[in-house]
């Protein structure tokens, strides 16, 4: 019975992802000295206001989301889940961005490797959902020798008076401080600075702490190094730092945390990587940085396997055969994640720009598609025989919409000048729930079909049974 909670969980997931569209949800994993032999294991969350689908409520309108935390030990078997829900309560319905839900939840854990699945589904709307599943050793952390726990970013650190306390949920509270923590990992601003929360353990009361930060580029070069100096008051203490990063342009960057003291000389290394977005100094790509430097800094490289599965699946319409079976033969994520990074460089029309065109263009259209072609049967628009078209061929030079009329279902003729001298595509909504099917096209390996308005288009031939159900 101890993996139940996982059966259901793998089950959950598997019915619920057919339709799914994403939780904009940002998750980090972060792990302190706990009770006894147990590591805390610390779940911190975000996501902005706007992901959740609001109701009518007594108080205003609420969104509501459901989250789930599963972990089973590899080698025992032996599992243990936290669920809660996250309520946000607004006096008006919330159609543009206003601020973050932020919050955290604590495991406790033994030692060892762990499976852990976590879920966020939007309680309003079922079909709308995010689910991640990793592999995560839980580390050991009552011993003699110094360590330390893993590193917080934060958007946010100051001392918590009394007063306030009431003010603020218990989750964003520890050890005497208010932390806003920041699991996307962006320093966002034109003057960026980045905020870390650490704890030392197993220090020498009394003992002087010689403390390193080094800031180092996507390429592992050192650009910064600031020396700082502590009193360890106790065996377990808190360490926090602000770290202006004014001059440095946007892209992936990682902090070296280390320490030792001068009576206990352990050496402690950690590492926590971020990301900076300064809109007035845009990543640099000197010719200099070798490709592997490059992939270290693009976004490709910090893609979860199950992020860098969907965006091959919304690129497939553009790949050849030969790179679709390159893609069938890879099965380490690092190997799909530089895949995915040579397909869009290799696909740059102005390689001298910062900003591959090809790929903005390519996820307008996505975004395009996931606000208008989103219908009943595909959550997210990209995925319906639009949103295809619209990705591999680009905008239409022309599109004329027919709406639902006398002996006529709705369809679309999308016609476009510069492909193959003018190619035309036309789109039925044969069941009229806004789920435009593809019936037939001039453009090549498209399919055709010159019968389409007659099979498709015209309701009498429906009825009278000369036309065909598509179903897709």
């Amino acid at each position: 019975m101890k993996i139940l909670p996982s059966i259901i969980f793998c089950c959950l997931l598997c019915f619920q992802s057919l339709y799914a569209r994403n939780v904009n949800i940002a998750l980090d994993i972060l792990q302190y000295q706990g009770i006894d032999s147990l590591t805390e294991c610390r779940l911190v969350y975000s996501l902005p206001d706007t992901s959740l689908r609001y109701i009518p409520s007594l108080e205003g309108y609420v969104g509501s989301l459901y989250m789930k935390v599963i972990c089973v030990n590899t080698i025992t078997k032996d599992s243990l889940f936290e669920e809660w829900i996250v309520d946000n309560v607004s006096q008006h319905p919330v159609v543009m961005h206003e601020r973050n839900l932020i919050g955290g939840r604590s495991m406790y854990l033994k030692p060892g490797n762990y499976s852990i699945g976590i879920i966020a589904i939007d309680m309003h709307d079922s079909t709308t959902l995010s689910s991640v599943r990793l592999t995560l050793p839980i580390r050991k952390m009552n011993q003699s020798r110094m360590h330390m726990s893993d590193i917080m970013t934060a958007h946010r650190i100051e001392p918590l008076a009394d007063s306030s306390k009431p003010m603020w949920s218990a989750q964003l509270q520890r050890n005497g401080l208010l932390i806003i923590p920041n699991p996307g990992l962006e320093c966002v601003g034109t003057d960026p600075v980045l905020n870390l929360f650490s704890e030392l353990y197993s220090c020498l009361p009394g003992d002087s702490l010689n403390i390193k930060y080094t800031i180092k580029d996507a390429a592992q070069r050192v650009l910064a190094e600031i020396p700082l100096g502590k009193l360890a008051t106790g065996e377990a203490i808190v360490e926090t730092v602000s770290l202006p990063l004014l001059g440095l342009p946007s892209g992936v960057y990682s902090v070296q945390m280390s320490y030792h003291g001068i009576k206990k000389t352990d050496t402690v290394t950690n590492m926590k990587r971020f990301y900076i977005v300064n809109p007035e100094m845009p990543p640099e790509l000197a010719n200099t940085f070798s490709e592997d430097e490059l992939f270290q800094q693009s976004e490709f490289s910090t893609y979860s396997e199950k992020r860098i599965e969907e965006e091959y699946e919304k690129a497939l319409c553009l790949s050849n055969s030969q790179e679709q079976s390159l893609w069938s033969a890879l099965g380490d994520v690092t190997a799909k994640q530089k895949f995915m990074f040579r397909f869009w460089k290799e696909r740059d029309p102005n390689t001298e720009t910062i900003i591959n065109e090809k790929l903005e263009e390519f996820r307008k259209s996505i975004s395009y598609a996931n606000t208008y072609f989103t219908n009943p049967q595909f959550k997210e628009g990209w995925r319906s025989d639009r949103g295809r078209v619209l990705r591999r061929y680009g905008p239409p030079t022309q599109v004329d919409r027919k709406y639902m009329g006398n002996s006529v279902r709705p369809y679309e003729s999308w016609f476009y000048a510069e492909i193959q001298g003018g190619v035309y595509f036309h789109f039925v909504d044969v069941r009229d729930i806004n789920n435009h099917i593809l019936v037939h096209s001039t453009a090549i390996n498209e399919p055709r079909n010159d019968n389409w308005f007659n099979e498709f288009v015209n309701t009498d031939s429906f009825n009278s049974g000369s036309g065909r159900e598509f179903i897709r």
